[in-house]
């Protein structure tokens, strides 16, 4: 199997996985109540549809959490979830993901979507390092995330509103947010931000 192919069935499995973690947590079959959580089934059920996609006996695929990365903008960083397909031995594609979960309880939402766009920036760096897909995943019940926020506000420069595309090559921030202000953001690639929304909860896959 060449590369080419093992990263499409990688970005395969992303999205199938993804669709079976909705269905079983909107059907009841687990319980989300905080992100650990949710890192861990998603990442029980990647394994389970990665191992389906393995088809020779030479080939494999891993889960691993909490990959660690020396240097991410000066500071380590600890990847929520990596996965690959490996072809005797030899990584044939990989993929980084990292995950938000956020109830309306918990609050402090513009401190997640600050949190947030630190997680797409640093995703865009795990595709310079050689992961061939990354992901950002985001489960919420509170849709004060997919709506527009007031001009000059935390909630508006740093914004994960429906169809968003926030500018590329600039610097995102807000020296006004207390705890957060001297975060710098700066996004080298085009992303859009499309949620879906199903049993009064939101969805979120941004493929960076």
């Amino acid at each position: 199997m060449n590369e080419l192919n093992s990263i499409d069935k990688l970005g395969l499995v992303l999205n199938k996985s993804w669709e079976i973690l909705i269905s079983k947590f909107l059907n009841g079959r687990f319980e989300l109540t905080k992100e650990a959580p949710f890192q861990h089934q998603f990442a029980n059920i990647l394994h389970s549809v990665g191992e389906l996609h393995c088809f020779s006996r030479t080939e494999m695929f891993l889960v691993d959490l909490e990959t660690k990365e020396k240097n991410v903008f000066g500071k380590t960083k600890f990847v929520d979830i990596t996965i690959c397909f490996l072809e005797n031995g030899k990584v044939t594609s990989s993929a980084a993901i990292e995950l938000k979960f956020k109830k309306k309880s918990q609050g402090a939402d513009d401190y997640a979507r600050i949190d947030s766009y630190i997680d797409i920036e640093s995703l865009e760096e795990m595709k310079n390092r050689g992961y061939n897909k990354s992901y950002f995943c985001m489960i919420t019940d509170n849709p004060i995330y997919t709506k527009k926020s007031r001009e000059g506000t935390t909630g508006e420069i740093f914004s994960m509103r429906n169809d968003y595309i926030p500018k590329q090559n600039e610097v995102i921030s807000n020296p006004k947010c207390k705890g957060r202000s001297d975060v710098e953001i700066v996004f080298s690639s085009e992303h859009t931000f499309l949620w879906e929304n199903k049993n009064s909860w939101y969805f979120l896959s941004l493929e960076v």
